[in-house]
């Protein structure tokens, strides 16, 4: 079967390489943006950040949907949700660290002009995402029910959980083989691929919400709530796949690239994918830990504060974490693209490019999330209701989102930075401070004001906002330091 046309020529997607090397700013000058920089890292960013956030958007659409049910199921199907996904992250999102390794190396021997060994890293890749995905999915079913059940003390909240979860692990082969398609065809340059798949995935996943979470009549199908929405998800996400892997089958880019050819795959190229990306895969784990020790601490001031059955403060909570989503998720694209950017000008001999594109991004991320911000700070009820337009959520939501309102330029510029470490190959660096701050920081501040000092909602978000600034201060003294540059691939 052949795939549509690539609507950009080769020629097209490395322009960005010849781009005349620019000047250092001084100064103040340091603050603004290069014009020609910015429409490049604009071209190659702007479909993984159109792509992301679609794929974001099925998240956010179990959650903004399950909201229009009835309240009482609305608001513990959303409760239910935020409770899984980190662990849902903790599973596909560390097995999808291969991203790290595929587009660093993928970026590293495209800027080399080695198409063929750029090709080997997909095939490589790929089988490395079969075998962990069938391994992961039969442990974490039998997991996660009795964690879920540890970590929530409401029974209606942790066993919708559960079925919605255990559903989602079916999912996680897709999930997984998406990011070993995407961050190949990222550090070639085609971030458009998955922009596209993920914009049909986004548009089947709201048509098949409607129809597994309120049901079908004429289909014969019952309401389902949470895990309709997860039926969706998993579907959609298969349907992602496909797309790309029959884009893949264009005879120019199998040509190219020679990534299905006999004799591909390499154990040299197996471990030097698992090198860089291991790391990424353990700074997974630990930031999914702590997220979920953050979802007990929310839990504590639930079960303090909420009558079983309503859990308004685990509501309120998971309507927060999908609002800022749109924040984190624009910033994890800005920083894949510009991690493939900057690896291709490393990889061409140019680290003084590789470091200006890295830090106009950071710039044009962090200006954007402060509009954004500027827009949550005055206008919160708005945005909170289009997630769940109880009132007494709302009421509860919206002194912590406007606190993190002025939050949310740091959040960018620390998540693009991380990225950019990640996907060049720094991932151990990322790995410690990540480590660092889910063990001593986020989670233990989130206790001591949400519980200790009895604060509520506000002072559970003193944890997350104190670990933002301090991932910020580390991955920018990092890059700032320059060694990033010396890395050999």
């Amino acid at each position: 079967m052949e795939a549509p046309e690539n609507p950009f020529n080769d020629e097209e997607t490395a322009t960005f390489l010849k781009v005349s090397e620019p000047r250092p700013p001084q100064g103040l000058a340091k603050l603004g943006l290069n014009p020609s920089l910015c429409i490049e890292i604009c071209k190659m960013a702007m479909p993984v950040v159109l792509g992301m956030l679609t794929q974001t958007a099925i998240n956010i659409l179990d959650t903004v949907m399950v909201g229009h049910l009835p309240k009482e199921l609305a608001n513990p199907g959303q409760a239910a949700i935020g409770l899984s996904l980190p662990i849902m992250w903790l599973v596909g999102g560390c097995l999808s660290s291969l991203w790290v390794g595929t587009q660093a190396i993928t970026s590293r021997r495209v800027g080399e002009g080695q198409e063929h060994n750029a090709g080997a890293t997909l095939t490589n890749s790929l089988l490395l995402a079969i075998i962990g995905s069938i391994l992961a999915t039969g442990i974490a079913l039998l997991i996660a029910e009795p964690i879920l059940f540890a970590l929530y003390a409401d029974e209606v909240v942790a066993q919708t959980a559960v079925d919605y979860i255990n559903l989602r692990f079916l999912g996680i082969g897709a999930m997984v083989c998406t990011f070993s398609y995407k961050s190949f065809f990222d550090g070639t340059g085609r971030t458009y691929m998955f922009m596209v798949a993920a914009l049909i995935m986004n548009i089947l996943n709201v048509f098949l919400n409607y129809i597994f979470i309120f049901g079908s009549p004429l289909l014969g199908l019952e309401q389902m709530g949470a895990p309709g929405a997860a039926i969706a998800s998993v579907i959609s996400a298969y349907i992602g796949l496909i797309i790309l892997v029959v884009w893949s089958l264009k005879k120019s880019l199998r040509q190219k690239y020679q990534y299905y050819a006999s004799g591909r795959l390499n154990k040299n190229v197996l471990m030097e994918i698992l090198r860089l990306s291991v790391p990424n895969g353990v700074a997974t784990i630990v930031v999914m830990t702590g997220f979920e020790a953050f979802y007990w601490v929310v839990g504590r001031v639930n079960d303090a504060h909420a009558l079983p059955g309503n859990p308004v403060i685990a509501t309120a909570n998971q309507v927060l974490v999908t609002v800022v989503m749109l924040t984190f998720m624009t910033a994890l694209a800005f920083g894949s693209a510009t991690a493939a950017m900057v690896g291709q000008s490393l990889g061409a001999k140019r680290p003084q490019l590789a470091e200006e594109y890295a830090w106009n991004a950071v710039k044009i991320g962090a200006y954007l999330a402060w509009i954004y911000g500027i827009i949550l700070y005055c206008f919160p009820e708005n945005i909170l209701a289009l997630v769940n337009s109880d009132p007494q959520i709302i009421a509860i939501a919206t002194p912590t989102l406007q606190g993190m309102a002025a939050f949310q330029g740091f959040i960018a510029m620390a998540v693009i930075f991380a990225q950019m470490l990640y996907g060049i190959g720094h991932a151990k660096f990322v790995m410690y401070v990540e480590f660092c701050l889910h063990l001593l920081v986020m989670s233990p501040i989130a206790y001591l004001f949400g519980i200790v000092f009895d604060l509520g909602l506000s002072g559970i978000y003193a944890g997350p906002g104190l670990y933002v600034m301090i991932l910020l201060i580390a991955t920018s003294i990092k890059f700032f330091s320059g060694d990033w540059k010396e890395l050999e691939i």
